[in-house]
């Protein structure tokens, strides 16, 4: 499995409510600080996104997603001068229905703008590895990287089923929003520069790159900063120093920390018990396990098991 599936795979990516609409000038939504990343796609029309902190309107257009991090405010409009709604007052209005589900039906003489928001919430509540990598806003363009073709056409399937009451909608909706999502993490990832620490970067910088597969392949592996160089080809001294440069953080503390993201997608998710959990994580006894753990987590595995299991 590629890192950045893995990544997914183990911080369990899940869509929250999904809402669809249809507005009419003027309209303006504003959605206020959520602990869940957000999204929106425009499926017809165009619109602004105003978002707390960052100084210019964005102009999204037709077949555009922006994915907004985690605890950021912001607005949708048909103009940045005009003044929001609050989502929650919409939604109650009946101004956005779950999808599968017509919005109250707009002028046909009237331009108008279709959008599908909702949220996506990452199950892991540790999940520093990919939210640390993102940037306030995710803006995906259909046009605008070789994601284009794939992004086009999500967005369109996502528009028809969406608007119809299909069978299956809301099953084939989620999935099509985890696609989106991954197009927008290979829309920035094409746009990142050379310079600066980013672990999306360090997917494709072809030695890094190799470490973490062979890190994310074999976690419980004995790997050393030693084995590592040799594996991708590089001194010890060479890899250790550009491993930290791009990933942001030393080989040793990415391998620990990744080991208790594995360690701690097993508790939520399955019956393995500690032992075999410190096993298939490169620790030598459940005692070790335990200890790094509480250590990562500030709470014992089998609190952490109880409070957070999902099957």
């Amino acid at each position: 499995m590629d890192v950045l599936s893995d990544v997914l795979d183990t911080v369990r990516v899940e869509n929250g409510l999904i809402f669809q609409t249809e507005l009419a000038a003027p309209w303006g939504i504003r959605a206020g600080s959520r602990e869940q990343l957000a999204f929106h796609v425009v499926t017809r029309g165009r619109c602004w996104l105003t978002v707390t902190g960052i100084q210019s309107p964005i102009a999204i257009d037709t077949g555009d997603v922006v994915v907004l991090a985690p605890w950021r405010e912001h607005t949708l409009s048909d103009d940045p001068a005009t003044p929001p709604l609050e989502i929650e007052e919409m939604v109650a209005a009946g101004m956005f229905c779950p999808v599968g589900e017509r919005p109250a039906a707009a002028d046909p003489t009237v331009s108008t703008t279709e959008l599908v928001c909702g949220w996506i919430r990452l199950v892991d509540p540790r999940s520093d590895v990919l939210l640390s990598a993102l940037p306030p806003v995710l803006h995906a363009r259909e046009l605008g990287s070789d994601v284009g073709p794939w992004l086009a056409q999500t967005v369109r399937m996502l528009s028809y089923e969406s608007r119809g009451s299909h069978p299956g909608t809301t099953t084939v909706v989620n999935r099509l929003c985890d696609a989106l999502f991954v197009y927008v993490l290979r829309s920035h990832l094409a746009s990142l520069p050379a310079e600066g620490p980013s672990w999306l970067r360090a997917l494709v910088e072809p030695r890094i790159g190799a470490a973490l597969q062979l890190i994310h392949d074999d976690p419980a592996a004995p790997w050393s900063v030693d084995k590592l160089a040799a594996n991708v080809g590089l001194s010890r001294s060479a890899f250790s120093a550009r491993f930290s440069r791009i990933v942001g953080e030393a080989p040793m503390h990415y391998l620990a920390r990744w080991r208790l993201r594995k360690a701690a997608a097993m508790l939520r998710e399955g019956s393995l018990d500690l032992t075999a959990i410190a096993r298939r994580t490169g620790y030598s006894s459940s005692a070790a396990f335990s200890k790094a753990f509480a250590r990562e987590h500030e709470v014992a595995p089998g609190v952490y098991r109880r409070v957070n299991r999902t099957t």
